[in-house]
């Protein structure tokens, strides 16, 4: 390290968002037409090329995409969906009606100037408007042609009218069958309505097919890089997120065994759960024998429940034995707030029979504790950004500390159509009298 500095000091120095604006971006010279509709994992998969610093425009129908409008208990913030604030950054928002064939003819036009094109159509009608790949390679053979949709692009159900939501693709997936409170034994849903699958808080089905795809973008411009050839990319949003299905389908195909609801325990390891206190959650992890020994000897029952004799903590991790001693677990953890089990932990690492192992506590936070949690704060995650239209906002921001090409936010959105009159001009050179034009049309 230079003049002495230690690790943590220099990679603060060379890495701090704070710093990101003075440094070069790694996708500065590359131009990318967002065309999702009425897809987040769209807006989600081009943020992230934006954050890097590629051209992103955005294009939209003349009224706006309806993705817009999806915001918590209808709330909107001068006129905008909050869920749209988080994933509109950096990007240039222009209209475009695809519908009407002028419209195609010009988006052919910025096609030819483009690197990257993201879609989530429903298969095959790009194709049918003439602006499908196969198309658009005879103008741009170096075109890299994103599509995100629900099945694929070919499979039995690729041609299916079922719109692409996240939580159909939470429900196909597999994973959220096995989750939500167990259902006991002869129960069914009548007797207990709180045992049905929970659906994850975000929409994870979509950010992370849009996560997959924005790899796979980056690993076609290295091809293209090599060969000097664009491709078409294919992504489902639910065989995305099926792919975050752990191990369920190797322990299927080798035992036959299908994974059912349980709880906030876990299939394959003892101790690691949620457990209730007086005033929230922690969760609790004690993934080797010591520590799930280490835990009852914090909570004072080691003698009672025989701690001292465990040898083999697999016998643990069977269901049988998750369901009995889990709570047992809970009656304790509930006896205290969430703070005095993290402080337990700390000191039985320094003190207790079997320090410093300890088991591992940690509260579940709420989203206002996160937002003021320092950590987050020092790591400039959720720093306001200072946007022209929609002013302070707070979006998470940052994630990735980089010493050479940093991302970052330099504006949270852009209402329907902000930039037309700056991208028609620069890619088109189209004056105002035209753009009236096309506006009059119905085009823009």
């Amino acid at each position: 390290m230079e003049n002495g500095q230690n690790w943590n000091e220099w990679i603060r120095e060379n890495s701090d968002p704070k710093d990101a604006h003075t440094k070069l971006e790694a996708l500065d010279d590359i131009t990318v037409l967002d065309l999702s509709s009425k897809s987040y994992a769209g807006c989600y998969c081009s943020s992230m090329l934006a954050e890097f610093g590629a051209e992103v425009i955005r294009v939209e129908p003349p009224e706006g995409d309806f993705i817009r409008t999806c915001t918590p208990y209808g709330m909107l913030h001068k006129g905008e969906g909050l869920n749209y604030l988080t994933e509109g950054r950096n990007k240039s928002h222009i209209t475009l009606n695809l519908r009407e064939p002028e419209g195609r003819e010009i988006l052919k036009a910025l096609v030819a100037q483009a690197d990257i094109l993201i879609e989530t159509f429903l298969p095959g009608v790009m194709d049918d408007w003439g602006i499908g790949y196969e198309q658009l390679k005879e103008i741009n053979p170096r075109l890299i042609f994103a599509s995100i949709t629900a099945n694929g692009q070919f499979g039995p159900l690729s041609r299916s009218r079922m719109p692409d939501y996240d939580n159909i693709a939470q429900a196909r997936s597999g994973i959220q069958a096995a989750t939500g409170e167990v259902m006991p034994d002869g129960s069914t849903v009548d007797d207990c309505p709180f045992a049905v699958p929970t659906k994850a808080g975000p929409w994870i089905g979509w950010a992370q097919p849009a996560t997959f795809m924005a790899t796979g973008i980056l690993a076609a411009l290295h091809w293209r890089e090599v060969s000097g050839e664009g491709q078409a990319l294919d992504v489902s949003t639910h065989e995305a997120y099926a792919k975050f299905d752990d191990n369920c389908p190797v322990w299927y195909h080798g035992a036959g065994a299908v994974a059912k609801q349980f709880g906030s325990l876990d299939k394959g390891a003892w101790l690691y759960c949620f457990s209730p206190t007086k005033d929230g959650a922690v969760f609790l992890g004690g993934l080797r024998l010591e520590m799930w020994q280490a835990f009852a000897d914090m909570m004072g029952m080691w003698d009672e429940w025989g701690a001292a004799d465990w040898k083999d903590l697999t016998i643990f991790t069977e269901e049988e034995m998750q369901l009995k001693w889990s709570p047992l677990v809970f009656a304790e953890t509930q006896k205290y707030t969430n703070q005095e089990l993290v402080n337990m932990s700390i000191e039985y690492g320094k003190s207790g029979r079997l320090a410093p192992i300890a088991p591992v506590v940690a509260p579940v936070c709420t989203p206002l504790e996160t937002m003021e949690d320092q950590n987050w704060l020092d790591r400039g995650l959720f720093t306001p950004v200072q946007d022209p239209v929609y002013g302070e906002v707070v979006v998470a921001q940052a994630q990735h500390k980089m010493t050479e090409t940093p991302i970052r936010t330099k504006w949270v959105c852009r209402p329907v159509g902000y930039d037309n009159e700056h991208i028609y001009l620069k890619y088109f050179g189209y004056g105002p009298s035209r753009l009236d034009e096309l506006k009059k049309a119905n085009l823009v």
